[in-house]
């Protein structure tokens, strides 16, 4: 299959999450259906976000949405407009002390995955920025160093995923990722700039050792993040199948 880009209109594009059970925030943002990035371990795929919409993702030209993982991406381009509204007609913001009210982008796909959805991210950032929410970016895209000028604030913190150091495993596990290497220099390049960092060590494999998971500690260590955040490798759904077919190993 070759790779399928489009739009899709959302209705509500401010969605509270369960995720404040982690203490990652209240409420999530995703700009996108689908995600280039593809990791064969991701979970994403396997919740409801993608498996209720089987139908619609297959007559968009999607025949298996599950296991074409990666081959996708259908934009939100109208969440910036339809957020200015939602905001506008909200009168009551949820804030547990776990989530803190904070908005997550994103929990199903990438918000900086590429120049397209990093347009429409600075925009969503700059729209809760000026309505004064919190804001908590996941990515592993090195893209959001240009908008360090609106990301260097306190009500925003940026995390990039950064299971391990091993550009060459990287491109086993996650083919279509920046490699680690790029991630850490953008790491570095927003601490030099006093952004608010935290690091997702997830998901680590099954052979990292622990010598190796203490040495990526030390270099993490390095751009001083807040919070750390881990968890091995979790195989659901589809994600194991997709990393068998990829030929790794330990999957099994």
């Amino acid at each position: 299959m070759s790779i399928i880009k489009g739009s899709e209109k959302i209705v509500n594009p401010l969605q509270e999450s369960a995720l404040k059970k982690k203490g990652l925030c209240n409420y999530v943002i995703n700009i996108a259906s689908g995600c280039l990035h593809g990791c064969t371990f991701c979970y994403v795929p396997s919740t409801p976000a993608i498996r209720t919409k089987q139908k619609e993702l297959q007559e968009k030209g999607i025949s298996n949405p599950q296991m074409d993982w990666g081959k996708y991406l259908l934009v939100r381009e109208n969440i910036p407009h339809k957020l200015e509204e939602k905001l506008n007609r909200k009168k009551k913001w949820r804030e547990t002390p776990e989530g803190k009210g904070v908005v997550l982008l994103c929990s199903g796909t990438n918000p900086y995955q590429n120049y397209q959805t990093a347009k429409i991210t600075r925009q969503t950032v700059e729209i809760l920025s000026k309505n004064e929410k919190r804001v908590r970016i996941l990515t592993r895209s090195p893209l959001w160093v240009n908008d360090l000028d609106i990301l260097n604030q306190p009500n925003i913190t940026v995390g990039m995923s950064l299971p391990f150091f091993n550009d060459e495993l990287s491109l086993k596990i996650e083919p279509k990722s920046p490699p680690p290497s790029k991630r850490y220099e953008a790491l570095q390049k927003g601490h030099q700039a006093g952004c608010r960092l935290y690091v997702a060590m997830a998901p680590t494999p099954p052979i990292m050792t622990l010598d190796d998971f203490k040495i990526n500690l030390e270099q993490i260590m390095k751009i001083e993040p807040e919070v750390i955040f881990w968890e091995s490798i979790n195989v659901r759904g589809s994600n194991g199948k997709r990393m068998i077919v990829a030929g790794l190993e330990f999957a099994s």
